[in-house]
Protein backbone atom coordinates (compact mmCIF):
# COMPACT_ATOMS: atom_id res chain seq x y z
CA UNK A 1 0.00 0.00 0.00
CA UNK A 2 2.82 2.71 0.67
CA UNK A 3 4.91 1.53 -2.44
CA UNK A 4 1.47 1.96 -4.06
CA UNK A 5 0.86 5.72 -2.95
CA UNK A 6 4.48 6.76 -3.30
CA UNK A 7 4.15 6.06 -6.85
CA UNK A 8 0.53 7.52 -7.42
CA UNK A 9 2.22 10.84 -5.70
CA UNK A 10 5.38 10.67 -7.41
CA UNK A 11 3.62 9.82 -10.97
CA UNK A 12 1.40 12.97 -10.22
CA UNK A 13 3.92 15.59 -9.60
CA UNK A 14 5.15 14.61 -13.73
CA UNK A 15 2.18 15.27 -14.80
CA UNK A 16 1.73 17.87 -17.69
CA UNK A 17 0.82 21.60 -15.87
CA UNK A 18 -1.31 22.11 -18.82
CA UNK A 19 -4.42 20.80 -17.37
CA UNK A 20 -7.11 22.25 -14.96
CA UNK A 21 -6.55 20.30 -11.91
CA UNK A 22 -4.49 17.15 -10.74
CA UNK A 23 -4.88 14.25 -8.48
CA UNK A 24 -4.04 11.07 -6.80
CA UNK A 25 -7.61 9.85 -7.48
CA UNK A 26 -10.36 11.78 -9.73
CA UNK A 27 -14.00 10.15 -8.00
CA UNK A 28 -16.20 10.72 -10.92
CA UNK A 29 -19.84 10.87 -9.30
CA UNK A 30 -21.19 12.92 -5.85
CA UNK A 31 -23.95 10.95 -4.48
CA UNK A 32 -23.78 8.52 -1.91
CA UNK A 33 -21.02 5.88 -2.75
CA UNK A 34 -18.80 8.48 -4.23
CA UNK A 35 -18.70 10.60 -2.05
CA UNK A 36 -18.22 8.14 0.43
CA UNK A 37 -15.34 6.40 -1.31
CA UNK A 38 -13.58 10.16 -1.71
CA UNK A 39 -13.80 10.50 2.04
CA UNK A 40 -11.82 7.07 2.96
CA UNK A 41 -9.62 7.73 0.04
CA UNK A 42 -8.93 11.54 1.39
CA UNK A 43 -8.62 9.89 5.10
CA UNK A 44 -5.77 7.29 3.32
CA UNK A 45 -3.21 10.73 2.67
CA UNK A 46 -3.93 10.59 -1.28
CA UNK A 47 -4.81 13.50 -2.90
CA UNK A 48 -8.70 13.28 -4.21
CA UNK A 49 -10.76 15.03 -6.31
CA UNK A 50 -14.40 14.79 -6.09
CA UNK A 51 -16.27 15.48 -9.23
CA UNK A 52 -20.06 15.60 -9.89
CA UNK A 53 -23.23 17.89 -10.10
CA UNK A 54 -25.45 19.21 -7.80
CA UNK A 55 -29.33 18.65 -7.83
CA UNK A 56 -31.39 20.20 -10.11
CA UNK A 57 -33.71 23.09 -8.71
CA UNK A 58 -36.47 21.88 -11.37
CA UNK A 59 -36.06 18.65 -11.94
CA UNK A 60 -38.59 18.52 -14.59
CA UNK A 61 -36.50 20.93 -16.86
CA UNK A 62 -33.21 19.85 -16.08
CA UNK A 63 -31.94 17.99 -18.88
CA UNK A 64 -28.43 16.26 -17.73
CA UNK A 65 -27.56 13.33 -15.38
CA UNK A 66 -29.86 12.55 -12.34
CA UNK A 67 -28.54 11.35 -8.62
CA UNK A 68 -30.96 8.03 -7.20
CA UNK A 69 -30.54 10.40 -3.71
CA UNK A 70 -32.07 13.61 -3.86
CA UNK A 71 -34.43 12.52 -1.46
CA UNK A 72 -34.45 13.22 2.97
CA UNK A 73 -35.10 10.03 4.21
CA UNK A 74 -34.12 6.28 3.24
CA UNK A 75 -34.31 3.62 5.57
CA UNK A 76 -30.97 2.31 7.77
CA UNK A 77 -31.02 -1.06 9.31
CA UNK A 78 -28.82 -4.27 10.09
CA UNK A 79 -31.58 -7.26 9.80
CA UNK A 80 -32.02 -8.46 6.25
CA UNK A 81 -32.43 -11.89 4.78
CA UNK A 82 -29.00 -11.39 3.12
CA UNK A 83 -26.12 -11.72 5.24
CA UNK A 84 -23.76 -9.86 3.13
CA UNK A 85 -26.45 -6.44 3.05
CA UNK A 86 -26.53 -6.87 6.73
CA UNK A 87 -22.92 -7.06 7.43
CA UNK A 88 -22.16 -3.83 5.40
CA UNK A 89 -25.27 -1.62 6.80
CA UNK A 90 -23.82 -2.69 10.33
CA UNK A 91 -20.41 -1.43 9.32
CA UNK A 92 -21.74 1.39 7.93
CA UNK A 93 -23.83 2.20 10.91
CA UNK A 94 -21.33 1.77 13.72
CA UNK A 95 -19.82 4.88 12.11
CA UNK A 96 -22.47 7.55 11.43
CA UNK A 97 -21.93 9.12 14.96
CA UNK A 98 -18.85 9.74 14.53
CA UNK A 99 -19.10 10.69 10.94
CA UNK A 100 -21.95 13.42 12.16
CA UNK A 101 -19.70 14.72 15.10
CA UNK A 102 -16.59 15.01 12.62
CA UNK A 103 -18.51 16.60 10.36
CA UNK A 104 -20.49 18.48 12.11
CA UNK A 105 -23.73 17.71 9.96
CA UNK A 106 -26.87 15.57 11.48
CA UNK A 107 -28.37 12.60 8.61
CA UNK A 108 -29.24 9.86 11.44
CA UNK A 109 -32.13 8.75 13.08
CA UNK A 110 -32.43 6.09 15.26
CA UNK A 111 -36.12 5.89 15.38
CA UNK A 112 -35.41 2.07 15.25
CA UNK A 113 -36.93 -0.21 12.46
CA UNK A 114 -39.42 -2.97 12.19
CA UNK A 115 -39.79 -5.74 9.87
CA UNK A 116 -43.64 -7.52 9.52
CA UNK A 117 -45.19 -10.05 7.61
CA UNK A 118 -47.41 -13.40 7.43
CA UNK A 119 -44.31 -15.42 5.73
CA UNK A 120 -42.27 -17.26 7.96
CA UNK A 121 -39.67 -18.10 5.88
CA UNK A 122 -38.97 -14.49 5.63
CA UNK A 123 -39.10 -13.82 9.46
CA UNK A 124 -36.81 -16.99 10.35
CA UNK A 125 -34.27 -15.58 7.96
CA UNK A 126 -34.15 -11.78 9.32
CA UNK A 127 -34.23 -13.72 12.68
CA UNK A 128 -31.65 -15.74 11.51
CA UNK A 129 -29.01 -13.21 10.42
CA UNK A 130 -29.63 -10.58 14.00
CA UNK A 131 -28.88 -13.93 15.69
CA UNK A 132 -25.37 -14.30 13.39
CA UNK A 133 -24.66 -10.86 13.70
CA UNK A 134 -26.02 -10.26 17.80
CA UNK A 135 -28.09 -7.74 16.86
CA UNK A 136 -30.37 -6.33 19.56
CA UNK A 137 -33.56 -7.10 18.47
CA UNK A 138 -37.64 -8.11 19.68
CA UNK A 139 -39.72 -10.87 18.36
CA UNK A 140 -43.15 -9.44 18.60
CA UNK A 141 -46.31 -11.86 18.27
CA UNK A 142 -49.19 -9.89 16.48
CA UNK A 143 -51.06 -8.75 19.64
CA UNK A 144 -47.10 -7.46 20.89
CA UNK A 145 -47.06 -5.32 17.33
CA UNK A 146 -50.65 -3.63 17.93
CA UNK A 147 -49.74 -2.91 21.44
CA UNK A 148 -46.18 -1.35 20.93
CA UNK A 149 -47.72 0.74 17.37
CA UNK A 150 -51.00 1.22 18.06
CA UNK A 151 -51.03 3.63 14.95
CA UNK A 152 -50.31 0.90 12.52
CA UNK A 153 -52.86 -1.15 11.39
CA UNK A 154 -51.95 -5.25 10.52
CA UNK A 155 -53.87 -8.47 9.77
CA UNK A 156 -54.14 -11.50 12.80
CA UNK A 157 -51.55 -13.59 10.84
CA UNK A 158 -48.56 -11.06 10.44
CA UNK A 159 -45.43 -10.87 13.02
CA UNK A 160 -42.77 -8.48 13.36
CA UNK A 161 -38.80 -8.42 14.51
CA UNK A 162 -38.03 -4.93 16.00
CA UNK A 163 -34.73 -3.61 15.59
CA UNK A 164 -35.19 -1.03 18.00
CA UNK A 165 -31.48 0.72 18.57
CA UNK A 166 -29.79 0.62 15.28
CA UNK A 167 -32.41 0.77 12.88
CA UNK A 168 -34.19 3.99 11.64
CA UNK A 169 -33.47 6.33 8.41
CA UNK A 170 -30.94 8.57 7.40
CA UNK A 171 -31.06 11.80 5.23
CA UNK A 172 -29.46 10.84 1.57
CA UNK A 173 -28.68 14.64 1.17
CA UNK A 174 -27.28 15.33 4.79
CA UNK A 175 -24.86 11.82 4.68
CA UNK A 176 -23.30 13.44 1.57
CA UNK A 177 -22.82 16.81 3.00
CA UNK A 178 -21.21 15.05 6.04
CA UNK A 179 -18.82 13.22 3.66
CA UNK A 180 -18.07 15.87 1.08
CA UNK A 181 -17.20 17.85 4.38
CA UNK A 182 -14.59 15.05 5.51
CA UNK A 183 -13.18 15.18 2.05
CA UNK A 184 -12.74 18.86 2.57
CA UNK A 185 -11.41 19.05 5.91
CA UNK A 186 -8.54 15.77 4.19
CA UNK A 187 -7.19 18.68 2.22
CA UNK A 188 -9.21 16.91 -1.07
CA UNK A 189 -10.96 18.88 -3.77
CA UNK A 190 -14.62 18.66 -4.79
CA UNK A 191 -16.00 20.51 -7.97
CA UNK A 192 -19.46 20.35 -9.35
CA UNK A 193 -20.29 19.59 -12.63
CA UNK A 194 -20.75 16.85 -15.29
CA UNK A 195 -18.06 14.60 -16.23
CA UNK A 196 -18.58 14.74 -20.24
CA UNK A 197 -15.67 11.96 -20.87
CA UNK A 198 -12.77 9.94 -19.83
CA UNK A 199 -10.10 9.44 -21.55
CA UNK A 200 -6.59 7.11 -20.98
CA UNK A 201 -3.11 8.38 -21.63
CA UNK A 202 0.00 7.13 -20.76
CA UNK A 203 0.08 6.49 -17.53
CA UNK A 204 -2.57 8.56 -16.80
CA UNK A 205 -6.50 9.79 -17.35
CA UNK A 206 -7.87 13.13 -18.57
CA UNK A 207 -11.20 13.39 -17.22
CA UNK A 208 -12.92 16.38 -19.25
CA UNK A 209 -16.23 18.26 -18.08
CA UNK A 210 -19.22 19.80 -19.62
CA UNK A 211 -18.14 23.39 -18.29
CA UNK A 212 -14.57 22.80 -19.92
CA UNK A 213 -12.80 21.72 -17.50
CA UNK A 214 -9.58 19.30 -17.62
CA UNK A 215 -8.80 17.15 -14.98
CA UNK A 216 -5.53 14.77 -15.02
CA UNK A 217 -5.54 11.77 -12.36
CA UNK A 218 -3.25 8.59 -11.87
CA UNK A 219 -6.62 6.55 -11.34
CA UNK A 220 -9.76 7.21 -11.54
CA UNK A 221 -13.38 5.79 -10.24
CA UNK A 222 -16.56 5.85 -11.79
CA UNK A 223 -19.20 5.98 -9.39
CA UNK A 224 -22.66 7.48 -11.16
CA UNK A 225 -25.47 5.17 -10.36
CA UNK A 226 -27.63 4.83 -13.32
CA UNK A 227 -25.67 7.10 -15.42
CA UNK A 228 -22.27 5.26 -15.09
CA UNK A 229 -22.24 2.95 -17.93
CA UNK A 230 -22.06 6.31 -20.59
CA UNK A 231 -18.62 7.02 -19.85
CA UNK A 232 -17.04 3.57 -20.21
CA UNK A 233 -16.14 2.10 -23.47
CA UNK A 234 -18.22 -1.25 -23.91
CA UNK A 235 -20.07 0.23 -20.50
CA UNK A 236 -23.67 -0.99 -22.19
CA UNK A 237 -22.24 -4.76 -22.23
CA UNK A 238 -22.40 -4.66 -18.23
CA UNK A 239 -24.37 -7.21 -16.72
CA UNK A 240 -26.55 -4.48 -15.45
CA UNK A 241 -30.40 -3.86 -15.32
CA UNK A 242 -32.01 -0.03 -14.94
CA UNK A 243 -34.83 -0.37 -12.84
CA UNK A 244 -37.47 2.24 -12.10
CA UNK A 245 -39.29 2.91 -9.04
CA UNK A 246 -42.00 5.60 -8.09
CA UNK A 247 -42.01 6.54 -4.24
CA UNK A 248 -45.72 8.03 -2.72
CA UNK A 249 -45.14 10.68 -0.24
CA UNK A 250 -48.51 12.42 1.82
CA UNK A 251 -48.20 15.30 3.53
CA UNK A 252 -48.74 15.51 7.29
CA UNK A 253 -50.43 17.73 9.62
CA UNK A 254 -48.06 18.63 12.63
CA UNK A 255 -50.69 17.67 15.06
CA UNK A 256 -50.43 14.08 13.13
CA UNK A 257 -46.69 14.16 12.73
CA UNK A 258 -46.44 14.14 16.75
CA UNK A 259 -49.21 11.16 16.50
CA UNK A 260 -45.91 9.42 14.64
CA UNK A 261 -43.07 10.83 16.38
CA UNK A 262 -42.05 7.25 17.70
CA UNK A 263 -43.05 5.69 14.14
CA UNK A 264 -39.76 3.30 13.69
CA UNK A 265 -39.13 2.84 9.95
CA UNK A 266 -41.02 -0.04 8.26
CA UNK A 267 -40.92 -3.07 5.66
CA UNK A 268 -43.79 -5.03 5.02
CA UNK A 269 -43.19 -8.17 3.25
CA UNK A 270 -46.04 -9.82 1.49
CA UNK A 271 -46.51 -13.45 0.87
CA UNK A 272 -47.16 -12.50 -2.97
CA UNK A 273 -43.56 -13.25 -4.63
CA UNK A 274 -45.02 -10.11 -7.46
CA UNK A 275 -46.27 -7.53 -4.70
CA UNK A 276 -43.22 -8.20 -2.84
CA UNK A 277 -44.22 -5.55 -0.40
CA UNK A 278 -43.48 -2.18 0.80
CA UNK A 279 -41.34 -0.18 2.50
CA UNK A 280 -42.43 3.11 4.90
CA UNK A 281 -40.49 5.87 6.57
CA UNK A 282 -41.71 7.63 9.41
CA UNK A 283 -42.52 11.60 9.79
CA UNK A 284 -39.65 13.52 7.61
CA UNK A 285 -39.39 17.33 7.39
CA UNK A 286 -38.32 17.70 3.64
CA UNK A 287 -36.53 21.05 2.68
CA UNK A 288 -40.15 22.78 1.76
CA UNK A 289 -40.38 22.45 5.85
CA UNK A 290 -43.66 20.18 5.07
CA UNK A 291 -43.92 17.05 7.31
CA UNK A 292 -44.49 14.12 4.93
CA UNK A 293 -44.87 10.15 5.11
CA UNK A 294 -42.79 8.33 2.67
CA UNK A 295 -43.71 4.93 1.41
CA UNK A 296 -42.46 2.82 -1.32
CA UNK A 297 -42.56 -0.74 -3.44
CA UNK A 298 -39.44 -2.79 -2.56
CA UNK A 299 -39.72 -4.28 -6.43
CA UNK A 300 -38.50 -1.72 -9.18
CA UNK A 301 -39.03 -3.00 -12.73
CA UNK A 302 -36.96 -3.02 -15.49
CA UNK A 303 -36.78 0.09 -17.48
CA UNK A 304 -37.29 -0.15 -21.61
CA UNK A 305 -34.51 1.37 -23.42
CA UNK A 306 -32.72 3.28 -20.32
CA UNK A 307 -30.51 5.36 -23.28
CA UNK A 308 -33.74 6.84 -24.54
CA UNK A 309 -35.71 6.93 -21.40
CA UNK A 310 -33.97 7.61 -18.27
CA UNK A 311 -33.25 11.11 -18.41
CA UNK A 312 -37.60 11.18 -18.85
CA UNK A 313 -38.44 9.71 -16.17
CA UNK A 314 -36.24 11.16 -13.72
CA UNK A 315 -37.64 14.48 -15.44
CA UNK A 316 -41.26 13.16 -14.34
CA UNK A 317 -43.43 12.03 -11.30
CA UNK A 318 -42.96 8.55 -11.83
CA UNK A 319 -45.97 5.79 -12.80
CA UNK A 320 -49.45 7.02 -11.48
CA UNK A 321 -51.25 3.70 -11.12
CA UNK A 322 -48.38 2.16 -8.76
CA UNK A 323 -48.85 5.84 -6.89
CA UNK A 324 -52.21 4.50 -6.60
CA UNK A 325 -51.45 1.27 -5.44
CA UNK A 326 -49.50 2.26 -2.45
CA UNK A 327 -51.42 4.87 -1.21
CA UNK A 328 -53.72 1.95 -1.01
CA UNK A 329 -51.12 0.57 1.04
CA UNK A 330 -50.57 3.16 3.19
CA UNK A 331 -54.22 3.57 3.97
CA UNK A 332 -54.31 -0.05 5.05
CA UNK A 333 -51.10 0.45 7.13
CA UNK A 334 -52.45 3.81 8.94
CA UNK A 335 -56.30 3.92 8.53
CA UNK A 336 -56.40 6.26 11.50
CA UNK A 337 -53.69 9.07 10.29
CA UNK A 338 -54.69 12.14 8.26
CA UNK A 339 -52.77 12.48 4.55
CA UNK A 340 -52.98 15.21 2.24
CA UNK A 341 -51.72 16.57 -0.63
CA UNK A 342 -50.74 13.09 -2.09
CA UNK A 343 -47.38 13.31 -4.68
CA UNK A 344 -45.42 10.74 -6.19
CA UNK A 345 -41.69 10.73 -7.23
CA UNK A 346 -39.28 9.02 -9.59
CA UNK A 347 -36.25 6.82 -9.05
CA UNK A 348 -34.01 4.53 -10.60
CA UNK A 349 -31.68 2.18 -9.13
CA UNK A 350 -28.75 -0.32 -11.01
CA UNK A 351 -29.02 -3.93 -10.55
CA UNK A 352 -26.07 -6.60 -11.14
CA UNK A 353 -26.95 -10.30 -11.78
CA UNK A 354 -24.73 -11.33 -8.84
CA UNK A 355 -26.98 -8.94 -6.21
CA UNK A 356 -23.12 -7.81 -5.52
CA UNK A 357 -21.77 -3.82 -6.11
CA UNK A 358 -19.25 -4.19 -8.88
CA UNK A 359 -16.08 -2.86 -7.15
CA UNK A 360 -13.59 -3.94 -10.24
CA UNK A 361 -11.11 -2.33 -12.32
CA UNK A 362 -12.49 -2.43 -16.46
CA UNK A 363 -9.82 -4.59 -18.02
CA UNK A 364 -9.75 -2.34 -21.19
CA UNK A 365 -9.59 1.18 -19.73
CA UNK A 366 -7.99 0.62 -16.53
CA UNK A 367 -11.01 2.65 -15.07
CA UNK A 368 -12.73 1.67 -11.66
CA UNK A 369 -15.92 1.00 -10.86
CA UNK A 370 -18.77 0.91 -7.93
CA UNK A 371 -21.30 0.01 -9.80
CA UNK A 372 -24.82 -2.01 -9.11
CA UNK A 373 -26.73 -0.41 -5.95
CA UNK A 374 -28.98 -2.92 -5.73
CA UNK A 375 -31.87 -0.75 -4.18
CA UNK A 376 -29.64 -1.21 -0.63
CA UNK A 377 -26.85 0.92 -0.89
CA UNK A 378 -27.58 3.96 0.92
CA UNK A 379 -27.81 2.79 4.57
CA UNK A 380 -24.64 1.13 3.82
CA UNK A 381 -22.63 3.48 1.52
CA UNK A 382 -20.18 4.31 4.25
CA UNK A 383 -18.85 0.70 4.07
CA UNK A 384 -19.02 0.32 0.26
CA UNK A 385 -16.65 3.47 0.10
CA UNK A 386 -14.42 2.33 2.40
CA UNK A 387 -14.51 -1.45 0.42
CA UNK A 388 -13.79 0.54 -2.86
CA UNK A 389 -11.12 2.72 -1.76
CA UNK A 390 -9.01 -0.60 -0.24
CA UNK A 391 -9.50 -1.65 -3.78
CA UNK A 392 -8.05 1.65 -5.42
CA UNK A 393 -5.06 1.43 -3.65
CA UNK A 394 -4.10 -2.03 -2.77
CA UNK A 395 -5.82 -3.86 -5.77
CA UNK A 396 -7.47 -5.94 -3.33
CA UNK A 397 -10.82 -5.45 -1.38
CA UNK A 398 -10.47 -5.65 2.36
CA UNK A 399 -9.44 -9.35 4.18
CA UNK A 400 -12.73 -9.29 5.50
CA UNK A 401 -14.28 -9.77 1.75
CA UNK A 402 -13.15 -11.74 -1.07
CA UNK A 403 -12.78 -9.79 -4.35
CA UNK A 404 -14.38 -12.74 -6.57
CA UNK A 405 -17.53 -11.57 -5.06
CA UNK A 406 -17.24 -8.05 -6.77
CA UNK A 407 -15.81 -8.68 -9.85
CA UNK A 408 -17.79 -7.08 -13.06
CA UNK A 409 -19.93 -9.01 -15.23
CA UNK A 410 -20.59 -8.99 -18.27
CA UNK A 411 -24.15 -9.59 -20.39
CA UNK A 412 -24.10 -12.55 -22.67
CA UNK A 413 -23.63 -11.96 -26.55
Amino acid sequence: MLWRLSQMQEENQTMNSSSDYGCDVCVVGKGLLGSATARHLAEMDLNVLLLGPDEPSVKSQHSGVFGSHYDSGRITRIIDTDLYCARIAEASISRYRDLEESSGIDFYQAVGHLAVSSAKDYIDEITNTARQLKVDFESLTNPELLDAFPYFSFANEVSGIYEQFTGGYVNPRNLIKAQSEMVLKADGKIITDTVSAIEKRKGFFEIFTESGKKVRANQVLVACGVFSERLMPGGQNLDLEICESTVLLAELSEENAMQLQEMPSLIFRYESEIEKGVYLLPPIRYPDQKMYIKIGHSESRPMSDPATNLTKWFQGDGDQAIGEWLYSQLFDLLPNVGLSNLKTESCAVSRSSTGRQFIDVMDESGIHVLLAGNGYSAKSSDELGRITAHKIISGEVPDEYSDIDFTVKHKRT
